[in-house]
């Protein structure tokens, strides 16, 4: 059974580093099969086609980040404390995804998403539901943040999907770039949208 786990999970991991350094179009089911270490007709044994390992290797790497974003998010910490954290665990996962592939390669969501092409709609559709969850941690921040006086926003969902569009125009940068200043500057850039007073000190995260 652990075997079988352990390939399931291989597939899953290879999925994901092929689509995030590549786009989609360039990860053939041989290349992640290889990339995998794995034959192809375990390949099938999972999963239907390409597509539907995709899904699922996105789901399972936001399933892993979520667990961070819960302590991060978490309503027992000020809202805007929550938002300081967020950018500096950004910046501390981009820098070390940096370190490993050798560059810069920004939101795995967004990278496959503009990497599909018009017959792989449920992979962006999965990518979009994806965003809405993730959207959700900032509106919460917010929400609590505009009622203890902390955060001054009026139209929230406007200013989440601002904040959020920010963030990932500011990731694809960083990786056009194949720079980590954009996403050093996520932060002050939100903050100042936000209405908030930026100072330094703001972001703790060091590179």
């Amino acid at each position: 059974m652990a075997r079988v786990t352990d390939t399931r999970e291989k597939l899953l991991q290879a999925a994901l580093q092929l689509v995030w350094e590549e786009g989609v179009g360039s990860a053939s089911v041989d290349d992640i099969c290889e990339k995998a270490g794995v034959r192809k007709g375990s390949f099938y044994h999972f999963f239907k086609s390409k597509g539907e390992l995709i899904i699922a290797a996105l789901e399972d790497h936001f399933e892993s980040a979520r667990v961070e974003f819960d302590r991060i998010f978490s309503p027992s910490l000020p809202a805007v404390e929550r938002l300081k954290g967020f950018f500096d665990f950004m910046l501390k996962r981009q820098t070390q995804k940096a370190e490993q592939a050798g560059r810069v390669l920004g939101c795995p969501y967004a990278s496959v998403g503009v990497s599909c092409s018009s017959e792989e709609q449920l992979i962006r559709e999965r990518v979009e539901e994806i965003f809405a969850v993730y959207r959700k941690y900032f509106e919460s921040a917010l929400r609590d943040g505009k009622a203890d006086g902390s955060i001054p926003v009026k139209d929230i969902p406007v200013t989440v999907e601002t904040v959020f569009e920010f963030i990932e125009g500011a990731m694809s940068a960083a990786r056009i770039k194949n720079s980590l200043k954009p996403i050093q500057n996520m932060s002050r850039g939100a903050f100042m949208l936000l209405g908030l007073e930026w100072k330094p000190e703001t972001s703790g995260a060091k590179v």
